[in-house]
């Protein structure tokens, strides 16, 4: 760890900054399951001012988009066009205004059809991205910031969900359902409903005492939910999303209503292969449909310390690693009558070591 100067403004911090060498790697999450992340590899030496990753991103956006396509059309554009166009975008602002009751969103309804015009050549035909914290430099990570970079774009293109990049949010603390007041909003939050479409993820040391600003590794196993540092950004202090996790992007305002049918809208309940869970902050339960007949002496459970294998009269029913921790004293089960009112169900209690959402229950 570089250990901040005496001076913040010596000759020696200067050189900080402007004598960046190498080379260092961030991921590539892929909004499609079936593809692996990918590690990559950038030059650090454009520091902040000429970010790599930054530029990299908003380019990869662009050429996935049709903002080329936009840009020939309103540089084309007749003048009838351009106020339709600028009546267009005036009504999505008012349909996102009356959900979201933004000032921002508010006050864009009085700008002319020029101004509505040039916003629209902005967002639409720029190199841009959408840039989310998921943690910012404290003393307790050591001042490493980890930045997402997704297409700013995503919903109001119909995007697919992206399941890992949302995990990684989840596992840093964020909340990605609950709906803020306007008062709330801010730039670089988690977006609400998770994330869509491919997302670059990246980390620097960023310590504004020391004057450092300095790419650095994030790698495959720090994409990983159950990385250490996500564990460091749940504590207080820690970087990542305090309690309650209301805050979110601009962009997330004005697109609140387009999230994809295949976004989930919270992690506390849903169903996978042959069970059905819920969670709240303190335990999971798993409800697994069982034959009429079964008893509690058929049943056989593992518990790990984050790991799980059930077993009824010799069938595995599951196994395999949980989203956290455990405590076993607080892990039971029970038979009961299934839900559906029809046949029995075996219900797992977990409790949980650690009070927050699991970013997965069992992979």
């Amino acid at each position: 760890k570089t250990q901040p100067p005496s001076n913040p403004t010596s000759p020696a911090t200067t050189a900080t900054m402007s004598n960046l060498k190498g080379n260092f790697s961030y991921v590539f999450i892929p909004a499609n399951d079936s593809l692996p992340i990918e590690v990559r590899t950038g030059d650090k030496s454009g520091g902040l001012s000429d970010d790599f990753l930054s530029k990299e991103a908003k380019r990869y956006f662009y050429d996935n988009s049709d903002k080329g396509d936009r840009q020939r059309a309103l540089e084309g554009a007749t003048a009838e066009q351009r106020k339709q166009l600028a009546q267009q975008l005036r009504d999505e602002i008012q349909g996102a205004a009356a959900a979201s009751q933004s000032p921002y969103a508010s006050q864009m309804l009085g700008l002319d059809d020029d101004a509505l015009i040039n916003i629209m050549k902005t967002q639409h035909t720029s190199q841009t991205c959408e840039i989310t914290a998921i943690t910012v430099p404290t003393p307790l990570n050591n001042h490493r910031a980890v930045s997402m970079y997704t297409a700013d774009d995503a919903r109001t293109q119909n995007l697919p969900y992206n399941r890992r990049a949302t995990e990684l949010l989840l596992a840093a603390g964020h909340s990605i359902n609950q709906q803020p007041s306007p008062q709330t909003v801010s730039i670089g939050a988690a977006p609400p409903g998770g994330i869509c479409g491919d997302a670059f993820v990246g980390r620097c040391h960023d310590n504004e005492v020391a004057d450092i600003w300095e790419r650095v590794d994030f790698t495959v196993e720090d994409a990983d939910p159950k990385a250490q540092w996500c564990g460091v950004a749940r504590l207080p202090g820690g970087g990542g999303s305090g309690p309650g996790g209301e805050q979110r992007s601009l962009t997330g305002v004005m697109n609140q209503n387009a999230l994809p049918s295949t976004a989930p809208q919270d992690f506390k309940s849903g169903s996978a292969d042959g069970y059905t869970y819920t969670q709240n902050d303190d335990e999971v339960e798993l409800r697994f449909p069982v034959a009429s007949g079964t008893k509690a002496k058929y049943v056989k459970i593992n518990y790990g310390k984050s790991s799980l294998k059930v077993t009824v009269a010799g069938q595995t029913l599951i196994s395999g690693e949980l989203g956290g921790d455990i405590v076993k004293d607080d892990s039971t089960f029970t038979i009961e009558d299934a839900n559906s009112g029809s046949g029995k169900e075996l219900c797992l209690t977990l409790g949980k070591k650690e009070s927050h959402t699991w970013p997965f229950i069992v992979r």
